[in-house]
């Protein structure tokens, strides 16, 4: 009986130490998001009370005033088969510009990608096909680094200057009007990256439904942050355009070099670059009235028409293990690679935001083992009520009015998250699905704690044995869409 009195209470110490550090834990990274709330809520203020009232708002009419010029969009695609051809002939359908030519980047051991390329080449005029002379995958910087030569080299053949080059992937449903307004800045802007929403998709499933929660945050508020503390806009790699002054000076810098193939995340550090060369970023959302289809009463066409921004859409993993693999190649690119290359370079606001980039390597692993602590402690309470009264030990720690006011503090705090989490769910995707985000939260958990076990493996494995870390292929789907005859507005 003693010896099981002892193994409690060491069992109940270590637990108690354990809340203590991860409620500290808690605390700081929720202060953290507090902060990034706080800044984007003063900021949304400011602008609704003197910034509308001042200068007029953009318009769709403005968008198509602009005379067209040449715009190169580039997607470089292994083992996408299954979803290229759809993609290429959907944009025919929905884009809204005339004056583009897509660049498709293969490999040469993946002929039944290009055998799809070769297809859409025959049917679409504005279609290239650039092929990788290695065998895939390699990592994605090198197929867009090939894909840019082929466009110079177009250019030379044909006397075309393109004004931008513009970014997507094989699963990207492109926004009808998104060139138009790449065309608009691009006199003024250097990289323009506008919001990349994931498709609505059902309540029960919770892995998709992490994209639709994470992204409508991110791309609604934590970029405008981002933006406006840093001058930074970290290009998410689709939705994204290039001036043709930014492309030129990338490869002076890297003696021909666009993307840097020491990254998995190209996008995230040709971003860093730019504004070192003093580049001028923009992170845009631009809201227009679009027709939405959706299924109505009975399983009838329902089309009604939401003000949404424009934006890139597409379907994100609903397996698990597709899901935290996808996640860990962005933690390897961003949290791990870019601790090595870009240190913690910049301004107050940009060390900041790249703590916040990396803090997940902590947060991650510790909100599982919060998790723990929660369950042990539920297990220690119904362990003690077995026990006499005269036996059962005092929690300490727990019991202190310093940790009672450090566990209030981080319910209040939880609060805000919710609501922040609901709220921007909400805005995009409706009540229902922005209810789910509070659930879809532990999920989110989950998935980033194995991401970033797999991120720290291979990462470790990476620098132990010298070898690069490939493009870890992500297998994607694609909604297929025709447009009904006689819509004036394309669908989303």
């Amino acid at each position: 009986m003693i010896d099981l009195l002892l193994a409690l209470a060491t069992y109940q110490r270590v637990v108690e130490v354990l809340a203590v550090a991860m409620s500290v834990l808690i605390l700081l990274s929720s202060l953290d998001d507090l902060f990034v709330d706080a800044w984007y809520w003063t900021r949304a203020l400011y602008r609704w009370f003197w910034i509308r009232s001042r200068f007029p708002r953009l318009t769709v009419e403005a968008l198509e005033a602009k005379p067209e010029r040449a715009i190169a969009i580039m997607v470089p695609a292994w083992k996408e088969s299954e979803v290229i051809q759809a993609m290429l002939t959907t944009s025919q359908l929905l884009i809204r510009y005339a004056n583009y030519h897509f660049f498709v980047g293969v490999y040469q051991n993946d002929e039944e990608t290009i055998t799809e390329v070769r297809m859409a080449m025959a049917r679409f005029p504005n279609v290239s096909m650039s092929v990788v002379p290695r065998d895939g995958p390699t990592n994605k910087a090198d197929c867009l680094n090939i894909i840019l030569a082929d466009i110079f080299a177009s250019e030379r053949r044909t006397g075309t200057d393109f004004l931008g080059i513009a970014l997507h992937d094989s699963e990207d449903v492109i926004h009808p009007y998104e060139l138009k307004l790449f065309n608009y800045l691009l006199d003024r802007m250097d990289l323009i990256q506008l919001p990349v929403f994931s498709f609505p998709r059902g309540l029960h499933e919770l892995v998709a439904g992490t994209y639709m929660d994470e992204f409508a945050e991110w791309h609604s508020k934590d970029l405008v942050v981002r933006e406006s503390m840093t001058g930074v806009v970290p290009c998410a790699g689709v939705s994204a355009c290039f001036s043709r002054r930014a492309i030129d000076a990338l490869r002076l810098e890297q003696a021909g070099e666009v993307f840097s193939t020491a990254s998995l995340t190209e996008d995230y550090d040709i971003a860093f670059r730019l504004a070192n060369m003093g580049m001028r970023e923009i992170f845009v959302s631009f809201p227009i009235t679009m027709a939405v289809e959706a299924v109505g009463v009975g399983g009838a066409p329902k089309i009604t028409r939401r003000k949404m921004p424009i934006a890139t859409r597409e379907f994100f993993p609903e397996d698990f293990r597709a899901a935290y693999r996808q996640r860990a190649r962005w933690l390897l690119g961003i949290a791990f690679q870019g601790w090595t290359q870009h240190g913690w370079d910049g301004n107050f606001g940009a060390k900041y935001f790249f703590l916040r980039d990396r803090k997940g390597l902590i947060t991650a692993p510790g909100a599982i083992l919060a998790y723990f602590v929660m369950f042990s402690l539920f297990v220690g309470h119904i362990l003690f009520q077995i026990l006499p009264e005269a036996s059962r030990l005092p929690y300490e720690l727990l019991d202190s009015e310093l940790f009672k006011m450090l566990l209030g503090a981080n319910l209040i705090l939880l609060g805000n998250r919710l609501v922040q989490r609901i709220f921007f769910t909400a805005r995009i995707y409706g009540i229902g699905h922005g209810l789910m985000a509070a659930p879809r939260m532990i999920v989110s958990n989950l998935l980033n704690f194995f991401a970033t076990l797999r991120a720290a493996i291979i990462y470790a494995r990476h620098k132990a044995s010298g070898k690069p870390i490939v493009w870890d292929k992500t297998t994607h789907t694609y909604p297929f869409q025709t447009g009904p005859a006689g819509l004036t507005e394309p669908r989303i």
